[in-house]
């Protein structure tokens, strides 16, 4: 019976390569089984042991630590290669974070004095504009700042007549020079508390015109005024209660502008150098299927003990105000394209003890792989960024091939060259310290995995 090697060939090394399962000590001698018959065009009776392939596989002269395959080989296996290109689109940083009120845009509520709240005419939610009246108060401290007021003015306009009366007599001799600067003096004293104790209502919260309407009140009137707001916006909190009591210290409303939001991002210490101010990010409310485009405008200096991590902010629009703060969002950032950086498919990459590493086509008629490890900026579902050139990984040059199907099943010929070398590791300056496939006799294929 004919041997059919291209189908033997295909289930054994996509079923052991592709899926990434453990290999036993039988499945591994069926592959080589395979493997010979397709060197060699024979076909053994019995499985042949490790040891006497790996004897019988050892070549002649040294191992320049690359994989040659076949046309054939490449056909059974259907391996496809691909060009390295340079990066020029910018990388994705996936992330979260939460909404939150601009500071700036916040006004909180309180009172300047001791106060009864007899009203309260704003409700949760309620959107106010500036001067607009909040709450109707009574307090016998307010009583008492407008009567001191009142008498302020009172001795204002004695002083003053008293002051238009005698300084034209002054200038002509009729009176002493001294009473005439006792007369200036009182006049000035008196102007002067008048404007204090109106300054002492104005702080108070009272118009100038509830100011003057002060003056004509009797009794309790004087103890009663209407608290407007000092700045427009919405009613986000309420915790003021009618008929209560409340000091300077409590906080009865607080009044938000939700034209803008902040939206804080967290970004772990791993990728925190490669988050800058002014980057383009884009915020995404999963719920509502809405997206917002802005920059960053602040990172903090210091990583989170917590979650090890440095918190970022940036400003969105909210002119509908259909956004809300404390809302979980998705911050995507863009990572600019750096120079040197290089871009491959995802399947190009083996992971071997942790290290990764990809198959390099090398020019000439032999279809020939160079094992390269390299270092990972960024992947992705489909790609994978390659970082710059640094001590251990060379670099990867635009324009060169790089195995994209079939990348697992030529690590695996790669670990079995090696196996065929003694079982010991090869020396080479360029893997030296990244190289970290398992030698020797494993019951277990060393690990590998597609990103």
């Amino acid at each position: 019976m004919k041997f059919n090697w291209k189908l033997a060939l295909a289930v054994v090394l996509i079923a052991a390569g592709l899926t990434g399962v453990t290999v036993n000590r039988k499945t591994r001698a069926q592959v080589i089984l395979v493997w010979n018959q397709l060197a060699h065009g024979t076909v053994h009776e019995e499985e042949p042991s490790d040891k006497a392939w790996i004897e019988s596989s050892k070549p002649a002269t040294p191992w320049d630590r690359t994989v040659q395959i076949t046309e054939e080989q490449i056909k059974a296996i259907g391996l496809e290669t691909k060009p390295v290109v340079s990066q020029t689109e910018p990388t994705i940083l996936s992330l979260f974070g939460t909404t939150d009120y601009d500071p700036a845009a916040v006004t909180t509520v309180r009172l300047q004095f001791d106060s009864r709240v007899d009203n309260v005419l704003v409700e949760l939610g309620s959107v106010v504009k500036e001067g607009d009246p909040l709450l109707e108060l009574f307090s016998t401290d307010l009583a008492a700042a407008k009567s001191a007021y009142e008498l302020a003015v009172s001795q204002y306009n004695h002083d003053k007549k008293i002051y238009d009366y005698k300084m034209p007599l002054a200038k002509v001799g009729t009176i002493a020079g001294k009473e005439a600067i006792e007369v200036e003096n009182d006049e000035a004293q008196s102007r002067l508390k008048m404007k204090l104790t109106k300054d002492n209502l104005l702080v108070y919260g009272l118009t100038d015109q509830e100011i003057e309407h002060s003056r004509d009140e009797d009794g309790k009137e004087k103890a009663r005024m209407i608290l407007r707001a000092r700045a427009g916006g919405k009613v986000v909190e309420r915790h003021v209660v009618p008929s209560n009591y409340y000091d300077s210290k409590d906080t009865l409303l607080t009044i938000a502008k939700l034209d803008n939001l902040w939206v804080w991002g967290g970004v772990s210490e791993l990728d925190a150098d490669k988050v800058e101010v002014n980057q383009v990010l884009k915020v995404i409310f999963p719920f509502s299927n809405r997206e917002v485009t802005s920059k960053i405008a602040y990172i903090d200096q210091t990583i989170d003990p917590n979650t090890r991590s440095a918190k970022f902010r940036t400003t969105i629009q909210n002119r509908d105000g259909r956004l809300k703060a404390g809302e979980f969002v998705k911050v995507q950032v863009q990572i600019p394209p750096k120079p040197g950086q290089t871009v491959i498919p995802r399947s190009a990459m083996v992971s071997v003890d942790r290290q990764d590493y990809v198959f390099v086509l090398k020019p000439g008629k032999v279809k020939t792989f160079e094992r390269r490890p390299i270092l990972a900026a960024k992947e992705s579902n489909d790609v994978v960024v390659v970082a710059r050139p640094s001590e251990g990984h060379r670099e990867l040059q635009p324009g060169e091939e790089v195995a994209t199907l079939g990348s697992l099943i030529l690590e695996k010929m790669f670990e079995d060259r090696l196996m065929a070398e003694g079982g010991l590791l090869v020396s080479d300056p360029s893997h030296e310290q990244h190289d970290h496939a398992r030698v020797g006799r494993p019951e277990k294929l060393a690990s590998r995995r597609p990103r």
